[in-house]
């Protein structure tokens, strides 16, 4: 319908989805952003207006307040709306507009830093969406095998037996039955931990996050493997603390070298993932978690377990957590469900003493005041009712052979004389090492790995300097054992050109 009252002029859509209102306060604004209006004019009276278009009093009622909301209109009581002379301008475009800061000065150096390397994880996720390439770059658990239904279950069950409570805010260390639930679980792994030495997280690296917080000081380093997890590098420069790098050897942490770390310079904790590294895939042996345990009680740091893959053993005989043999308090186990059920579930835990949980605690309260307690119930229902174990050997059955596709493929493919590789027992990622003749770089192998139809993960992001060799982590985390195979035919491929 068309309407005018001077120059104005409305086009109001009554079949549009846009409600009346919006269609008359977006008019009127384009009036005064384009100088029709001038600041002062007046603007009909709410009754006069929605006379002459023919619509409620009240809807140029709410399109007048909205106009005064956003600056437009100055409106006293028994008094005509008039045009404001604004010092801002509205703008109600949604694009991409740059900002008259500079973002890269004010920005903290450590997560100016920091900046770059994100960008490379975040354009590499993107390449993950070409479907010509065999994608071994993803750790995310495989969407297809979620337990929907079950959790769907679980949901509904909490919300009929708890009511309203469960949309309230927590407690900090999380939610009781859950914790229980992990506690029961953390025994079948041999570790004897109660509700009350475990604190609930929005996943493992929320976990990590904490412990950066309660142990760095100043100076002191965080030890870690070399290669490690790229989001523990990326998270202690994010803060600003040094690393203590340790390389990884076939059976672990090189133990002699972070014995002279912790000698030489204040540690704040030691970093490790002994089932299943990431991402090299390398379970460590008792011998090993005896004698690192040992090295961090003699020395009186914490060490920090990384479990994050501890249910996904395929082939040989498990290992239990190193927290299984702590009994001087000294390991701190993380944990999450997320590798497991599925990425999207931001659930985990720390496990410690109940003096360090009630730190970890209050710094967790400060910080985000306590979890999604909806999301913690139905998790807890879902461990109580038993389908998170029967989701596991769902796991294990779609899991170990693809990890066998990867291992038999690789030794059918791979230029074995220049090119090396480790051989998980569980998990979803290994990690390869290439040896080509001549000097090249990472970034013209990634290439030509590409160009192969693979995308591989980068080694450098797992160093936190850079690696003297070409590597690369390969996951079966989202491939059939059909695509692995084929995955592997193209990998082999492009690697006896490049050695």
């Amino acid at each position: 319908m068309r309407g005018s009252l001077g120059f104005m002029l409305f086009q109001l859509d009554r079949e549009s989805r846009v409600p009346l209102h919006e269609q008359v306060r977006a008019q009127v604004a384009l009036h005064i952003d384009q100088g029709n209006l001038r600041p002062g004019s007046r603007l009909p009276p709410t009754r006069r207006l929605a006379g002459s278009l023919g619509i409620n009093r009240s809807t140029v009622c709410r399109a007048y307040q909205d106009l005064w909301a956003q600056g437009y209109l100055e409106a006293r009581p028994g008094a005509y709306s008039t045009v404001r002379a604004r010092l801002r301008t509205t703008t109600n475009k949604a694009s991409l507009r740059p900002s008259c800061l500079a973002f890269e000065r004010l920005s903290a150096p450590a997560p100016r830093r920091l900046f770059s390397q994100v960008g490379r994880m975040a354009h590499l996720a993107a390449m993950a969406d070409d479907l010509r390439l065999v994608n071994f770059a993803s750790l995310a658990a495989d969407r297809e095998l979620c337990p929907s239904e079950e959790l769907q279950r679980a949901f509904r069950k909490v919300i009929t037996m708890r009511g309203k409570t469960v949309f309230d805010y927590g407690h900090p260390a999380g939610y009781r039955p859950l914790r229980e639930s992990i506690a029961v679980n953390l025994r079948v792994h041999g570790v004897a931990v109660t509700a009350d030495e475990i604190l609930v997280t929005n996943g493992s690296q929320h976990g990590f996050d904490l412990l950066l917080r309660l142990f760095a000081r100043p100076g002191a380093a965080v030890a870690m493997e070399a290669p490690t997890y790229s989001l523990a590098i990326m998270s202690c420069r994010q803060q600003s603390i040094p690393i203590a790098a340790v390389a990884m050897r076939a059976d672990g942490m090189d133990l002699a070298a972070l014995e002279g770390h912790l000698r030489s310079r204040a540690i704040a904790f030691v970093y490790t993932m002994p089932n299943f590294q990431n991402p090299t895939g390398i379970t460590t042996s008792q011998v090993h978690r005896e004698r690192l345990l040992g090295l961090c009680e003699a020395h009186g740091v914490p060490l920090v377990e990384d479990g994050f893959e501890e249910e996904l053993k395929y082939f040989g005989h498990a290992v239990l957590p190193i927290k299984s043999m702590d009994n001087k308090g000294v390991v701190i186990y993380l944990g999450t469900f997320s590798k497991v059920v599925f990425p999207g579930l931001r659930v985990g835990w720390i496990a410690a003493p109940p003096d360090c949980i009630e730190r970890l605690v209050a710094i967790s309260r400060v910080c985000w005041l306590s979890g999604n307690v909806l999301t913690q119930a139905a998790v807890s229902r879902f461990c109580d009712s038993g389908a998170f174990e029967e989701h596991v050997r769902r796991v294990h059955r779609t899991y170990r052979p693809r990890m066998r596709a990867l291992l038999d493929g690789l030794d059918d493919r791979m230029p074995k004389e220049r090119v090396t590789w480790s051989r998980p027992q569980g998990g979803y990622a290994l990690f390869m090492q290439v040896h080509p003749r001549g000097k090249m770089s990472e970034e013209v192998a990634m290439e030509r790995i590409r160009a192969a139809g693979v995308l591989v993960s980068p080694g450098s992001l797992y160093f936190p300097s850079p690696p003297k060799q070409v590597c690369f982590r390969l996951s079966i985390a989202n491939l059939s054992p059909e695509k692995i195979a084929e995955g592997c035919r193209r990998l082999g491929k492009a690697l006896k050109g490049m050695v």
